[in-house]
This record gives C-alpha cells, sequence and structure tokens, in this order.
C-alpha cells in the first residue's frame, strides 16, 4: 500500500501534530549545535545510543538526514504556564516521542523506511543499553532528538512556517521522520 503526500499529512494531523512535508535535503543542520550535546546538561552524552557520541558525528547525520527523500516535520504545542514545572515538561516529551514512533510504525506499516527524531534521548530503555555496554535493544526504533541531529529547528518551523517561540503561555516540541517509500 502507498500512500501519497495528502495522506501523509492527514496521518499525522489525526496523530495530533501540526505537520509540514519537505524534502530531507532542505532540513537545515548547523553543527555548531553539537556543543549544546557535548555540554551534556541533559545527562545523556555518552550514556544513550540515540545520542551523541553515538548517533554519529555532525557529517554522519548530515548524510543520513540527506540520504533519505522526504522529512515530515511534526510539531505539538502545549499551554503552559512558565517552565517551571518539570514534570510537565518530561510527560509533553514523552507524549511527543511516543506519537511521532506510532507514527513512523504506520509509514513503515505503509511502505515506507527511514528514521524519527523527537525530542530529549531515546526514552525505549532506562538506562539506554550503552550505560551497561550491551548492544541497543531496539535499532530499528530507537529516535534521537532533534539537537543530536544538530537541526536548526527554529529556522525549520520557519521553512515549513510553523509556528515557534519561546514563551511562558506555549511550548513548541518539535520531532521528524526522515523517510523514503520502499514499494
Amino acid at each position: 500500500m502507498t500512500v501519497n503526500n495528502m495522506e501523509l499529512i492527514k496521518l499525522a494531523e489525526d496523530a495530533g501534530f501540526r505537520v509540514a512535508l519537505i524534502p530531507a535535503k532542505e532540513i537545515p543542520v548547523d553543527g555548531s549545535f553539537r556543543k549544546f550535546c557535548e555540554d551534556n546538561l541533559c545527562g545523556k552524552y555518552n550514556a544513550n545510543y540515540s545520542c551523541p557520541p553515538g548517533c554519529g558525528t555532525v557529517e554522519e547525520v548530515r548524510e543520513r538526514l540527506f540520504a533519505e527523500e522526504k522529512a515530515l516535520v511534526l510539531e505539538m504545542i502545549w499551554d503552559v504556564d512558565g517552565f517551571d514545572d518539570k514534570e510537565f515538561i518530561f510527560s509533553s516529551r514523552n507524549e511527543l516521542n511516543r506519537t511521532v514512533l506510532q507514527l513512523m510504525d504506520q509509514l513503515c506499516g505503509a511502505g515506507m523506511d527511514g528514521f524519527c527524531l523527537g525530542y530529549g534521548g531515546c526514552p525505549l530503555c532506562n538506562p539506554c543499553k550503552q550505560v551497561e555496554g550491551k548492544p541497543c535493544a531496539f535499532p530499528e526504533k530507537k529516535i534521537s532528538c532533534m539537537s543530536a541531529y544538530c537541526i536548526d529547528v527554529g529556522m525549520l518551523a520557519k521553512k515549513c512556517d510553523l509556528p515557534f517561540a519561546w514563551s511562558n503561555e506555549k511550548m513548541h516540541l518539535f520531532g521528524l521522520i526522515a523517510f523514503h517509500q520502499t514499494v
């Protein structure tokens, strides 16, 4: 079963996303963003296979992105009362990642192949098998962070005509599925 562009967008909207579909080669990648991962404020640098350095160098992730045909840019927006509620931010991140992974499964079932990106490192194993020195338990399903791929999310949102702003009233989280048709 093949899915056309309008059907892809409808699937993503039905999942709760604002969405744009662009050629993968148009994703803005800025290698200088890697320093944010290296600062390790999230604690996942070199502790999660989906994060640097395990996800690849800047050149490798850029190459992996641009090797795909299309990118489904996905956005979820929440009303917030500031950014002090860490539990809410954590649950929102989990909801985004879970929904991105579910949409990726649907696309794979519709004859597409690729990979997905979300917010924060891959949450499928806690802790990640990398910490135990074991191989990734879900190499085909792991989800990297947009930051790990050095994606300039602000520029991507602008390019896709999707709203994006840091404010104390709205939280915008982004995901992405880079893919190609297999049938």
